[in-house]
């Protein structure tokens, strides 16, 4: 505190108690900082999970709404990782087939890309048909933040055409409803 000539007291900082202040908030940081790091990575694999999941009922809801088969392609490279990415088709026939005769839904559904850090695992065709069933199939999505792999899964139920979401929890050994 300062000291006037009428002998009353201002508050101020001394230099020492700004450098006190000044290294616990490095200190902090520097614990702080790689768990946001780790977040940031676990949140990003969150979000291409859930973009591929609506991306399925968006190509879905078309095969129900135009009454045709719908296919998508779900395209990863070098062992699941890098430039993966899912292409739309409205098919003429009811199989599920890609022909000359198939036609590609980019203008209506973009094709949706995956970054090179996420790695997808699953089989390469996914259909759709009229009635809202689907052909089943299982995709895994992996990615290792902060020294720890985190799994989430989409399970297609054939009959139904339902797409669960489940989250791998590694403490039960078990995959959760998300």
């Amino acid at each position: 505190m300062l000291r006037l000539k009428n002998k009353k007291f201002v508050p101020a900082i001394s230099l020492i108690e700004l450098l006190v202040v000044i290294a616990i908030v490095g200190i902090l940081a520097a614990a702080v900082g790689p768990n946001l790091g780790g977040w940031n990575c676990r949140q990003d694999l969150r979000n291409d999970f859930e973009n591929f999941n609506q991306y399925l009922n968006k190509v879905q809801s078309v095969a129900i709404s135009r009454n045709k088969t719908t296919l998508v392609r779900v395209k990863a490279t070098k062992r699941g990782y890098g430039a993966a990415y899912l292409r739309p088709f409205l098919l003429k026939n009811t199989s599920c087939t890609v022909n000359t005769r198939s036609e590609a839904l980019e203008k209506q559904i973009p094709i949706l890309t995956f970054p090179i850090e996420t790695e997808l695992k699953g089989s390469e065709y996914q259909c759709f048909y009229a009635d809202g069933s689907a052909d089943a199939n299982s995709y895994t999505f992996s990615r290792k933040c902060g020294g720890k792999t985190y799994l989430y899964r989409s399970q297609i139920f054939g009959a139904t055409g339902l797409i669960s979401k489940e989250q791998y929890n590694y403490s039960k050994a078990t995959w959760d409803d998300l």
